[in-house]
């Protein structure tokens, strides 16, 4: 995201002219601005020709008024200087492997702390077991992106509400925090909402026993018996009175006390439940809650930033699953926003790979480039485009197979929900095959593959239930 965002100010910091970031720029009349060099030049070459803003092409007239623009000039001096400091640091950044050799570094890993040149690079690029490291430009401050109160851990997120960024558990603390603090207000409401009620019946009892004295009251000035004094009357209702405000005032005492330790309780055991989620992440490696008695795994996972709003995925990220309501998934540049789709968090270059889904439903198993499009419903859909090669199941046992919009129709017909995806990218194969006690194969594709590629799903229904799983992987 970060580089996406300076070369966009780059581009506005740049004249039309010269193609370089601005010095000493002038703006024109119509309010675009160009370095007072190139202004000078073009006015140089223009004694027989109008004079023309290079951007609106707007004609001025034979006298043209310019004048500085100090704000921009200000930010372009400011870019300039903070370039040049950002390309020293990466050109002074050496491989922690060559201390000896002072080789440049090539990339830096944020997850090992480490920065590495071309030649120590490639172990992080091939072996599986570093799938999920981040590479990024070389880094001369690793040290510095460490998270102050967990060591262990790399600040990856901007936290907008302490304006500051955070790492992984950090993220994870503020989000048991938050919802920490919307149980504690909903047991508030519950309790407010209990209280003015009680307080409502006391009202109504407290008025009926008013209207009950004063019914009394009246009854003795009538009858007018002085052997029936009023003051014995009167003192038994007040005292009825007084014991039912005692009595309501007990209850209210004893349950207000019983809902707070109740929110007590629910609080501790949020906390609890939070902190032992964190303890599993951080500690544990999750396991599947589904494929238990399967091969090796591998360690292909799904890429959540790229999983639609539609789809859910399991804990161990091997499962992908058509919901119903949309999901309320970060907005990410790599999402598919209307596709139903999710692609594999890694992506391959070279080599010759296997991968065995086992899927059902209204399915597609695809092959995609990891450029595919990601914001629109048509063109991002596997098998659509110039990027994917796909195998549907349409959940009526009819196969299809979808490249560049053409459809294929399959003769074949599964026996069983595993599929076996086979890659030879150096030979250009792509290869979807029916795996029972034997290997069927189903349909084969022929492509130039000169991007990484990597493994998607794409899934349709929600009734009858489509979902797929990565079940193996060599």
């Amino acid at each position: 995201m970060g580089d996406v965002s300076r070369t966009k100010l780059e581009e506005m910091l740049t004249c039309p002219v010269c193609q370089d970031i601005f010095k000493d720029p002038r703006q024109l009349p119509c309010g675009h601005s160009v370095c007072m060099s190139c202004v000078e030049g073009m006015i140089d070459h223009s004694s027989f020709i109008p004079f023309r803003c290079p951007n609106c092409r707007r004609y001025f007239g034979e006298v043209v008024t310019v004048q500085r623009n100090y704000a921009l000039s200000g930010i372009a001096e400011d870019f300039r200087i903070n370039r040049s400091r950002k390309e020293l640091e990466t050109r002074s950044v050496y491989c922690d492997f060559c201390p000896e050799m002072k080789t440049l570094a090539k990339k830096s890993c944020l997850k090992c702390e480490v920065s590495m040149c071309e030649e120590h690079l490639k172990a992080h690029q091939e072996l599986q077991v570093f799938t999920g490291h981040p590479l990024v430009k070389p880094l001369s401050d690793l040290q510095e992106r460490k998270c102050p109160q967990h060591e262990d851990q790399v600040l990856k997120y901007y936290c907008n509400t302490s304006k500051r960024y955070i790492c992984n558990l950090c993220a994870l603390e503020s989000k048991q925090q938050n919802q920490a603090a919307e149980a504690t207000t909903i047991l508030r409401r519950q309790l407010t909402e209990y209280i003015d009620q009680r307080f409502e019946i006391l009202k109504e009892h407290i008025q009926e026993s008013n209207e009950s004295v004063k019914d009394l009251l009246r009854d003795q000035k009538k009858e007018k018996d002085p052997a029936h004094s009023p003051f014995n009357t009167v003192t038994v209702a007040l005292l009825f009175l007084w014991f039912a405000v005692l009595y309501y005032a007990y209850s209210y005492s004893v349950e207000n006390q019983a809902l707070t330790v109740t929110l007590d309780k629910q609080q501790n055991y949020l906390h609890h439940l939070y902190a032992s989620i964190a303890d599993s992440l951080v500690d544990n490696p999750v396991k599947s809650h589904k494929h238990s008695d399967t091969e090796d795994q591998g360690t292909l996972l799904l890429d959540v930033d790229s999983a639609s709003p539609f789809l859910g995925l399991s804990t161990d990220l091997r499962t992908a699953e058509r919901v119903k309501t949309k999901l309320h998934y970060p907005d990410k540049s790599r999402r598919f926003n209307e596709a139903p789709q999710v692609l594999s968090a890694r992506c391959f270059s070279t080599g010759a790979h296997v991968w065995e889904v086992e899927a059902e439903g209204y399915w597609d198993i695809a092959v995609s480039f990891k450029s595919i499009k990601r914001k629109s419903k048509h063109s991002s859909a596997f098998g659509y485009n110039a990027e994917s090669w796909s195998l549907t199941h349409n959940g009526k046992g009819e196969l299809f197979a979808y490249h560049k919009g053409e459809k294929t129709v399959l003769s074949a017909t599964l026996q069983s929900s595993r599929i076996a995806v086979s890659v030879n990218i150096e030979k250009g194969n792509i290869v979807f095959s029916a795996v029972n006690s034997t290997i069927k194969h189903l349909h084969e594709f022929s492509a130039e593959l000169t991007e990484p590629v990597c493994l998607g799903f794409g899934l349709y229904r929600v009734d009858p239930p489509s979902r797929a799983s990565i079940v193996k992987v060599s």
